[in-house]
């Protein structure tokens, strides 16, 4: 079965040539990246001994925004994506900076490899059946890996500031990104990962600061949230 949304990945075509553009559609991405990174690096320090080195995928990685700066932080990283334009931009902006990162356009399931590391992050929200994707990516973790994954919250608050006003509003967000029913929240999160067998380790706030105009980790988890989790050995 193809977890990946059809519709979701025709979206995001239209969109590829935009992933570098830090103003463009993807600007929010962009904006919360040093939080998202700052938290995989600080989780990968605890439970994997630092990313030099470590084996890491990241999952629906679009344009490769999180496998670049994981990559000049020493990892070695596989970024995998259902969107052949997205992979291509990918592939291209890697080689403009002389980085060696692997990009597969295929879906998970298809991978043989297994990784120390996998990060998800805001994908969750744009998979079909999100069972299989979670069983699917744990087959992919080696027993001691750790399990990455940001989403949206499906509050009241979530729908009105990340649907209303991010996509209609202020366009911050193109019209069509996100359907708020597939929010997840993060005691359905936790529930489903730990049926896996993992182990809940980290649950943070992803939030936006108003006053210094950045995002920052902590706070409450009613809109964006990041969680990590320990495949046990």
């Amino acid at each position: 079965m193809i977890t990946a949304n059809t519709s979701q990945t025709e979206h995001f075509d239209n969109l590829s040539s935009q992933w570098w553009n830090e103003h463009g559609a993807f600007g929010v991405l962009h904006a919360m990246n040093p939080a998202r990174i700052r938290f995989i690096k600080d989780i990968a320090v605890q439970h994997l001994k630092g990313l030099r080195n470590l084996q890491v995928l990241d999952v629906g990685c679009g344009g490769g925004i999180v496998c670049e700066p994981l990559t000049r932080l020493g990892a070695m990283v596989t970024g995998i994506d259902a969107s052949t334009l997205a992979i291509e931009v990918a592939k291209n902006h890697a080689h403009q900076q002389n980085l060696d990162i692997t990009y597969i356009c295929d879906d998970l399931k298809n991978l043989n490899n297994a990784y120390d590391l996998i990060t998800c992050l805001e994908v969750v929200e744009h998979v079909d059946d999100l069972k299989i994707f979670a069983k699917d990516l744990v087959q992919k973790l080696n027993p001691g890996g750790v399990l990455v994954l940001s989403t949206l919250n499906r509050t009241a608050f979530s729908y009105v500031v990340g649907i209303l006003g991010a996509e209609y509003l202020t366009r911050k967000v193109p019209v069509g990104t996100h359907n708020w029913q597939k929010f997840v929240e993060p005691s359905e999160l936790v529930a489903l990962m730990e049926s896996q067998g993992l182990k809940t380790i980290s649950l943070k706030g992803l939030s936006y600061s108003l006053y210094k105009r950045e995002w920052f980790l902590g706070g409450r988890l009613h809109m964006n949230y990041l969680a990590g989790f320990y495949k046990n050995i």
